[in-house]
């Protein structure tokens, strides 16, 4: 009996390419455009509203990337960070840094200008896309001159940054740091908490009966001699509190006034459920962490240290 057709294409298929999966024909990348400066785009976080671009940045220039030009001889190269730091001053500033490269480039040029696989036709087996951002890359030659190259793609669209990985082990000659100014919407945005601390009311939940999850983000607060309470900054730490005020025993009655206060925020983990529930956490005095309609807690002195 003869084979159906659509049988007939699939054995041919894993004859000729070993059962890999069917794919389109390549397309050939473009030459990057020749540019004259190179100047760091923001990072992808800097596209949220509230964010103030420095000025030897403001007025960057889109080029066409693609392929380093065969006679372009890269002398160095620029990367600019993807994300901003983790903290963000009393001043409303936070930075990002650029860095510049020297060395031998023959093997980042390489793969850099390696060709692009044939996209895979059926592009629902592939894995889901990354959504990390990657850093600005340029090059610059002798005279100045600059490209922004482009990554090949594999079968499933996704970027080979082997490029990029050559050009960072190279040496690093020179850091520049770019200053970023925020509005009090944006730290909110960003972090979480906000420039006016929120002092949460004190109530009967008792938390350790709930499932929760607390942010990273948090804000600081310190208290002037008049009694007014100014933001002192904000960071992004590395790990967040996870559920680790659900161990922590129901503070003790304490009339001390705390002088320096942490914010941040909680939110329960529930489908659906987004409401950010304000926490405030006192570095000193009483050490309390008292956490919208529930219970005051008293702040172990690892959580006192992380925030101070």
């Amino acid at each position: 009996m003869p084979l159906r057709p659509s049988i007939a294409i699939a054995l041919l298929l894993c004859v000729s390419s070993g059962c890999t999966h069917a794919r389109e024909p390549v397309i050939a990348r473009p030459h990057a455009e020749i540019g004259e400066s190179a100047v760091c785009n923001l990072p992808a976080e800097g596209q949220y509203p509230g964010i103030e671009p420095p000025p030897e940045i403001a007025q960057a220039h889109w080029f066409r990337s693609g392929t380093v030009p065969p006679d372009f001889e890269p002398a160095a190269a620029v990367t600019c960070d993807e994300s901003f730091g983790p903290s963000i001053t009393a001043n409303l500033t936070t930075n990002f840094f650029e860095h510049q490269w020297e060395g031998d480039f023959t093997a980042a040029v390489a793969k850099l200008n390696a060709p692009s696989e044939g996209r895979r036709r059926d592009q629902g087996s592939c894995p889901v896309a990354s959504m990390a951002p990657i850093e600005d890359l340029w090059l610059i030659d002798a005279q100045g001159r600059i490209v922004r190259p482009s990554y090949p793609v594999d079968e499933c669209g996704f970027q080979q940054l082997g490029g990029l990985v050559e050009i960072e082990k190279l040496d690093e000659v020179r850091r520049t740091e770019h200053i970023v100014s925020l509005t009090s919407d944006a730290v909110l945005q960003r972090i979480g908490c906000g420039t006016v601390r929120l002092t949460p009311t004190i109530g009967e939940q008792h938390l350790v009966a709930e499932r929760y999850s607390v942010s990273g983000g948090i804000c600081r607060y310190s208290a002037e001699a008049d009694g007014e309470v100014v933001f002192a900054g904000a960071t992004q730490l590395s790990e967040s509190f996870g559920e680790s005020f659900a161990y922590l025993p129901r503070a003790d009655a304490c009339s001390e006034v705390a002088r320096i206060t942490v914010g941040t925020t909680l939110t329960r983990a529930e489908p659906g459920y987004t409401e950010r529930i304000p926490v405030l956490i006192d570095v000193d005095g009483c050490q309390r962490i008292s956490i919208e309609g529930h219970v005051p807690l008293q702040a172990s002195p690892e959580i006192v240290e992380r925030v101070a």
